[in-house]
């Protein structure tokens, strides 16, 4: 057989793949460094080319993204007057989330004051009952505040009212009308409960420090200063204490048993005695301003003597 003029060469060796990649490159390469008004024209329409076969497939995609997540029944754009409508609305609830969640978090911080106080009472069993401020009275004596609940609600002469949980307000004046009643904030003037206190200076406000008060603490003897709202004490001079320290109420006899340990206020001030050079004098300023209340929790104490007297007796408790 005579011998062909032309030889045959496997494809194998013409187009090697490493060679194939390296001219791909050095392609892609050249068009990128090339200017833009050069390639932008014939560019676009070889990638038309190349998305034509493309274009059914995405038409179906559409559709698919349709029906399973159809527009609104109009189809038409929603009116200013409807957007401003439905922005008012978003407005609104927005607001009254943030509202919400603000008293749920003072709710919980009330609790966990109360419990903290709860364990603090020495014995006595009580229940905390939110009473509004319906009326200041800075023009009568003392300053006396007006609730919006009285003796049909469990409320006693005494009875101790305290803000956020722990913080001492006041107690309830003698005889308890039914709706009402008149709470005597702590210092009113001419208050006989409120011109003396037995009191103790804590280090720090820790979260047992309402329950290891009674047990810690240094004792002092506060008086009221008239027409300052600050109570005075005196002390050793020396002693250490400084302002900012937490000063809650000791085993005082004139009041209930529930608003021991409570917190009065904080030291203020102390400076050296003129009268007396071995002592030093410290001032403490109350927590809670009452004329800045709406609110107050009190500490109704669960009496139940009268009802079992009625039942002894075969009487209705």
């Amino acid at each position: 057989m005579p011998k062909a003029w032309y030889t045959v060469v496997p494809m194998a060796r013409v187009i090697q793949p490493e060679r194939g990649l390296l001219i791909a490159s050095g392609v892609v390469l050249l068009l990128a460094l090339l200017p833009t008004r050069w390639i932008a024209g014939w560019t676009a329409d070889v990638g038309a080319i190349v998305a034509l076969p493309l274009t059914p497939l995405r038409h179906a995609a559409s559709g698919a993204v349709e029906w399973v997540r159809p527009t609104d029944g109009s189809g038409l754009p929603l009116d200013p007057s409807s957007v401003e409508l439905l922005q008012q609305e978003r407005d609104t609830y927005r607001g009254r989330w943030h509202s919400t969640r603000l008293r749920v978090e003072q709710l919980e911080r009330e609790l966990m004051q109360l419990q903290r106080a709860r364990d603090l009472g020495l014995g006595e069993h009580w229940t905390p009952r939110t009473a509004e401020v319906v009326r200041h009275n800075p023009n009568r004596t003392g300053g006396v505040l007006s609730l919006n609940v009285g003796s049909r609600n469990g409320v006693r002469g005494g009875t101790v009212a305290v803000v956020d949980g722990d913080r001492l307000v006041g107690y309830i004046a003698p005889d308890v009308p039914k709706l009402t009643s008149q709470m005597i904030p702590l210092g009113a003037f001419g208050d006989a409960a409120s011109e003396s206190l037995d009191a103790r200076i804590l280090e720090a406000d820790t979260p047992e420090a309402p329950m290891g008060t009674l047990a810690t603490g240094r004792p002092i003897h506060l008086e009221l200063v008239p027409k300052t709202g600050e109570y005075r004490g005196v002390l050793e001079r020396g002693s250490g204490v400084r302002p900012g320290q937490p000063v809650r109420l000791g085993t005082d006899p004139a009041w209930n048993s529930t608003a021991w340990g409570m917190l009065i206020g904080y030291v203020d001030r102390v400076v050296d005695s003129s009268e007396q050079p071995l002592r030093e004098v410290l001032f403490v300023r109350l927590a809670v301003r009452p004329e800045r209340l709406a609110s107050v929790t009190l500490k109704i104490v669960e009496d139940q003597a009268p009802a079992r007297a009625a039942v002894e007796e075969g009487g209705e408790p």
